[in-house]
């Protein structure tokens, strides 16, 4: 385990993932980041690469060739090359090897930084394309799960996301197969906000499973009126949102999923470079893109 801190808020990254495991508030003795309790969802934060979501038989093709990858990718499997670390920030590293490619057969180094100022904890990622001669597809997310209530403060149903900028009042989100996984359809539905900008939070409005946005959404903040703690999350460097906690289990967390790329639409077994969302990276070029959380 990785630590950075300051006086406001001790952060844990672990090297497996470079995941977070913790996010804790020293002033008010409270972690905002979820526990990994398995009774409801074992992770806590994982990092989605080189895909998002599941795919059509586990299984994509390049070419006339197939390939088999597990959910949200390997990244979150490996263990990543803690590359440097100071009292604020650490910098982990997983680069192609033997096992990605059999999965994955693509050269690539992805970079993780993690950079804590004050109460901001900013996360940088960084894709390069080793390739000199082959465009690199992939997708990536981040999938942290926080804590409700913050800091036992209400239940689930006192909370609330806020968007900006302002959201209609019926947000488009992406249809969901009625299916055992979460393959969307290639549809857009709509999501009502309780009031305009606002989704009151309410576990009915998880029950058939994950809510892609499929709107520009620059910012949103969790918050409770009950509450004076809340965490903030800029994401406009990432075209979709996702918001996501178990289905009817009344699970006391949310994730709120900043992703660039899109889970399989249901159907066949496609090729990778076609896949919908994903980034193609040019030859010998990289990727950079960050989203930031502020805890209060």
């Amino acid at each position: 385990m990785i630590t950075i801190e300051n006086e406001y808020l001790t952060v844990v990254i672990k090297e497996k993932g470079a995941e977070l495991a913790k996010v804790y508030n020293k002033v008010d003795a409270f972690d905002y980041l979820w526990t990994g309790n398995s009774q409801y969802w074992g992770r806590q934060a994982p990092i989605l690469f080189p895909i998002i979501g599941k795919l059509n038989e586990d299984a994509y093709t390049i070419g006339e060739k197939e390939y088999t990858m597990s959910q949200h990718g390997f990244a979150r499997e490996f263990d990543f090359e803690l590359v440097s670390q100071s009292d604020k920030q650490a910098l982990f590293s997983l680069s192609a090897n033997e096992q990605t490619k059999k999965m994955y057969p693509f050269d690539f180094k992805l970079q993780i930084t993690y950079l804590l100022e004050e109460k901001n904890l900013a996360v940088h990622y960084s894709v390069e394309n080793l390739s000199e001669t082959i465009k690199l597809p992939f997708s990536l997310g981040a999938h942290p799960g926080f804590n409700i209530p913050l800091n036992n403060d209400g239940v689930f149903s006192d909370y609330q996301l806020t968007f900006e900028p302002a959201l209609k009042n019926s947000v488009n989100v992406l249809e969901i197969d009625d299916g055992p996984f979460p393959f969307i359809t290639g549809n857009n539905k709509e999501l009502a906000l309780t009031k305009e900008n606002v989704l009151e939070l309410d576990y009915q409005t998880f029950d058939n499973g994950l809510l892609i946005i499929d709107e520009n959404v620059a910012s949103v903040t969790l918050s409770s009126p009950l509450s004076k703690n809340s965490i903030t999350l800029e994401v406009s460097e990432f075209p979709y949102l996702t918001l996501w906690t178990v289905e009817n289990k009344k699970a006391p967390f949310l994730c709120i999923e900043p992703f660039y790329g899109l889970p399989d639409q249901i159907g066949k077994i496609g090729d990778l470079y076609d896949k919908k969302g994903n980034c193609i990276l040019a030859t010998s070029d990289t990727k950079k893109m960050t989203f930031s959380m502020t805890f209060k």
